[in-house]
């Protein structure tokens, strides 16, 4: 319906005092936007210039107009921007009108003003994201920018991206009924626009290579016979996963639980979806699984392994599936719904936790507390402490908080620019986390002198700010954590001293483990300071050396 109309009415609710001001402020940010052709999804991590001029200009407006700026972020705070239907109807739509009793502006020129709005309010760290996800909306419909948003994704027409993707965008949006968090998305997604790609999809690391591009002929061929097997009669729904069909007669357990399945079952068997499991209380008391996401559950973390960096539990080699998962059919219920059969390999046990990291945006998050928590003494001034791999102990311990790259990136909510390298972004956190270790003024004199030298010629080109921010984003409602054999990690909340760490095959981070008395639950993913472990090398020697005993864990 709203595809095929020539233009769609998005009825805000009544006019208030200063609309109309509201309406003319979002078409002059909107002519700037368009003017520059910029992307400014990235304000506070970018030095470019034209993003700096535009980032100035708009910003110059809201302070000067803080009337009307008031008057836009009250509206852009009204129940509509954050309902889960609504997206669809803007997404599909050939022109979409915002209407205010008789006011009445273009859509997307509100949706221009949707990140400075974030900016403007900045109450804490999540309570604006649906404000960053109507922005890539918007973005996405910049033809001439060169966004690296997860949106940038022609392959499917009318498509938003990956189902999972999107689900994880819109984890703070509203929903009356709890499954449709997940039916209102089918609409626009990949695999809800196109469900072949459930069972096609591969990684490459060239896109047009031959063999990509036979495969997307496949794909083209596969879904163009589901479309004609389709048309032969009403019902018929060929090639179409269960999990992937808006079905009201299952209940919401089904539902979340089955498409996690599908996801974790999908080719070529990641398991980014068990990164946005999220427990704020004792999973095991649950009548959820402990590995299905709660997408009806307003977002609490960062998610360390879901935004396509790290490579815990993959490994280069001829394997058709990164995960090893059993009792995992395609189109048949599985002996034990509830149950996940999956491999991987144990790495240490849990000795000690910090309190729950909690702080407000742009406040320190209480590092010096949680040091002093698992080590039992003042991380200022600075001594001469040592990691496993020889790194000063009070700085791996601070890269820790940020899971070292990634704080170099949290501004790309969900996946790396194209020219990112994983060496750029390691760089930039240690020279944020040597910036915030020698702020304090405390002696310094027990440092060895090349280690002084070290610190000091890195933190140069570190950033105080940028490291608070990022160790307050990675860190927040997670637990510091100390394991038998000397790793330094964050995990999840609910995590406590004889949990397990474990690499699940297919996982992009580790994950943590509890043990029950038979089988384990599923408490979150982790980021734990070790190269070899995050980056997939220990994984390689465990599948091709039996460096470590694979294990295969009921989560339940």
């Amino acid at each position: 319906m709203y595809k095929h109309a020539n233009r769609t009415i998005v009825w805000l609710g009544p006019k208030s005092r200063g609309i109309e001001e509201a309406f003319n402020l979002a078409r002059d940010v909107a002519q700037i936007r368009t003017s520059f052709g910029v992307d400014i999804l990235t304000l506070a991590s970018t030095n470019t210039e034209p993003v700096n001029t535009a980032h100035e200009l708009i910003l110059d407006m809201f302070n000067a107009n803080n009337e009307a700026a008031d008057r836009l972020t009250e509206l852009l705070e009204r129940d509509y921007f954050f309902r889960t239907w609504c997206i669809q109807e803007v997404v599909v739509s050939n022109w979409c009108v915002a209407k205010c009793e008789d006011l009445e502006t273009n859509f997307m020129d509100l949706l221009s003003t949707a990140i400075f709005v974030y900016y403007y309010r900045q109450k804490s760290f999540f309570a604006q994201r649906p404000l960053e996800f109507w922005n890539s909306i918007y973005m996405k419909g910049q033809t001439r920018h060169s966004s690296p948003s997860v949106f940038q994704n022609q392959r499917v027409e009318g498509s938003l991206g990956p189902l999972l993707l999107l689900l994880a965008g819109t984890r703070d949006f509203q929903a009356t009924d709890a499954r449709d968090k997940i039916f209102s998305l089918l609409g626009i997604s990949d695999e809800g626009l196109m469900p072949v790609l459930g069972l096609t999809r591969v990684m490459a690391s060239n896109k047009n290579s031959l063999s990509m591009r036979l495969l997307r002929h496949a794909q083209d061929g596969l879904t163009s016979f589901a479309e004609q097997v389709n048309r032969t009669g009403p019902g018929v729904d060929f090639g179409r996963h269960k999990a992937l069909k808006p079905d009201y007669t299952r209940d919401t357990l089904e539902v979340y639980r089955d498409l996690a399945r599908f996801m974790i079952r999908a080719s070529p068997r990641m398991l980014d979806v068990l990164s946005f499991v999220q427990h704020s209380e004792d999973p095991s008391t649950s009548v959820f699984p402990s590995w299905v996401p709660k997408w009806f559950q307003p977002r609490s973390v960062s998610p360390i392994g879901g935004v396509g960096c790290f490579l815990a539990g993959l490994c280069d080699g001829h394997f058709r599936y990164f995960a090893v998962v059993h009792d995992c059919p395609l189109t048949t219920q599985p002996m034990r719904p509830n149950v996940l059969l999956i491999d991987g390999y144990f790495i240490d046990r849990v000795t000690s936790v910090s309190d729950v990291m909690e702080s407000e945006l742009l406040q320190c998050p209480p590092i010096e507390a949680s040091w002093h928590q698992l080590f039992g003494s003042s991380l200022f001034p600075l001594l001469p402490c040592t990691y496993r791999n020889g790194e000063l102990l009070q700085m791996v311990f601070c890269k820790t908080l940020m899971a070292d790259c990634l704080g170099g990136v949290m501004d790309e909510a969900f996946s790396l620019s194209e020219d990112a390298t994983r060496a750029k972004f390691m760089t930039k956190a240690h020279a944020n986390a040597a910036a915030y270790l020698l702020s304090n003024d405390a002696d310094r004199s027990a440092l060895p002198p090349s280690d002084l030298a070290s610190l000091t010629a890195a933190a140069s080109d570190g950033s105080i700010e940028r490291y608070i921010i990022s160790a307050g984003s990675f860190s927040l409602h997670r637990r510091v954590y100390l394991t038998h054999n000397g790793f330094v990690g964050i995990g999840p909340r609910m995590m406590r001293p004889g949990d397990e760490v474990c690499v699940l095959f297919g996982g992009r981070a580790p994950f943590v483990l509890r043990r029950m008395q038979d089988h384990h639950i599923l408490l979150g993913d982790t980021y734990l300071h070790d190269e070899n472990i995050m980056w997939g090398n220990l994984t390689e020697g465990v599948r091709f050396r039996k460096q470590l005993p694979i294990m295969t864990y009921e989560i339940r």
